[in-house]
């Protein structure tokens, strides 16, 4: 794959072109199929994870989820080809946070903790990329948890699928495919709002053209109205 086609802000996209190829070739990939857990919440696994596509210019895709302790289960984040997951651990010394599941199949490269931290040492870019992926992850938990507060379902469902089309989306005839297959409850457990509350939200969109209805699927057609609804908010 070359450089200029991993998604924009993941790992990957941000370390030289030279820095990708040495990483991509330590380890060799590992095939993976939809629904299989990469990572388990609390396994004390050592490694680091690679997101790649199973072929060149296919997409590749997880979601990471958190169990609460009452139960619940909220969905962290979606990452795609390019970004690295399991870092954290890392850092922390203790089993992992989330568990990481494959929406996709796709191509994983797995580091122990002591390759991975070698390879950081002996390329500074990949040092930075590590860090502007960390902040970046960061800042985007602080402002999920500010608006679950100050806004309506509807407008925090506009600004996560906007986001998302964003990082991942691509062009299609009606307008914007989202690039990601995620269901109502997906969304919900992504912006922490109930399905039920999610299917409302997306009605509205739909009866007002907004997006067009689809199985699992979410395309954007008016990208200035969705993007309106939680800039005037």
């Amino acid at each position: 794959m070359t450089p200029n086609r991993w998604p924009a802000h993941t790992f990957l996209d941000r370390v030289e072109p030279d820095t990708a190829a040495r990483l991509l070739g330590l380890v060799p990939p590992r095939r993976v199929s939809t629904g299989e857990v990469l990572i388990g919440q609390g396994q004390n696994s050592e490694q680091i994870l690679l997101l790649c596509p199973m072929e060149p210019g296919e997409f590749a895709c997880v979601k990471v989820t958190s169990v609460l302790r009452n139960g619940t289960e909220v969905m962290l984040g979606i990452r795609v080809h390019g970004d690295i997951v399991g870092e954290m651990g890392m850092f922390r010394g203790s089993g992992a946070s989330a568990t990481v599941v494959a929406c996709t199949p796709m191509a994983v490269r797995a580091y122990t903790h002591r390759t991975f931290r070698d390879f950081l040492s002996r390329h500074r870019d990949a040092w930075e990329a590590v860090g502007a992926v960390m902040g970046d992850r960061l800042a985007t938990s602080d402002r999920y948890r500010a608006e679950f507060v100050g806004y309506e379902v509807d407008v925090r469902l506009a600004r996560v699928l906007v986001e998302l089309a964003g990082r991942h989306g691509r062009t299609v005839p009606e307008g914007v495919d989202l690039g990601v297959r995620l269901t109502q409850t997906d969304l919900g457990k992504l912006i922490g709002a109930r399905t039920d509350a999610v299917g409302n939200a997306l009605r509205r969109f739909y009866r007002e053209g907004v997006l067009l209805p689809g199985y699992r699927r979410v395309i954007i057609v008016e990208m200035d109205k969705l993007r309106a609804v939680y800039e005037s908010a």
